[in-house]
């Protein structure tokens, strides 16, 4: 079996852990409210406008970076949309555990399961300047 079709194999058990299940369903939930939807909506939009200014070389401002802030605050408010979050966060928790898995088989070192994730290459959105994750749509 080639490393690719192990990939893929991997993203299929993946996809069969509760905290994949968790994400889907409350992913839909917000989907299925108009009001969730659109704080999401929103947030988004102009995370990726943010990103789009920084791509070309633009500094976001405090102003810029406020907004933002007050955004995902508001949007994150939400019953839904936190649970959303919350199930986001626990699938990329499975996800970072893995990658530390991969990480000991090319490496030979054992990685403390009980590390933070983000000591060892996981999401770690307090990172950046805007509190939010650029590779992701809002951990």
């Amino acid at each position: 079996m080639s490393v690719y079709q192990m990939a893929v194999e991997l993203g299929k058990k993946l996809s069969t852990t509760p905290e994949y299940a968790r994400v889907q369903e409350t992913q839909q939930a917000v989907r299925e409210n108009q009001e969730a939807r659109a704080l999401v909506k929103d947030f988004q939009d102009l995370q990726k406008a943010y990103n789009r200014m920084q791509m070309m070389g633009h500094q976001l401002t405090k102003e810029n970076l406020e907004k933002l802030a007050q955004l995902e605050k508001r949007a994150s408010a939400h019953p839904l949309v936190k649970d959303y979050l919350d199930a986001q966060n626990a699938f990329y928790e499975v996800v970072n555990m893995v990658n530390l898995k991969i990480q000991e088989g090319l490496t030979g070192r054992s990685f403390s399961e009980e590390a933070e994730p983000e000591e060892h290459g996981g999401c770690s959105c307090s990172a950046n300047d805007s509190g939010t994750c650029g590779s992701c749509s809002g951990c």
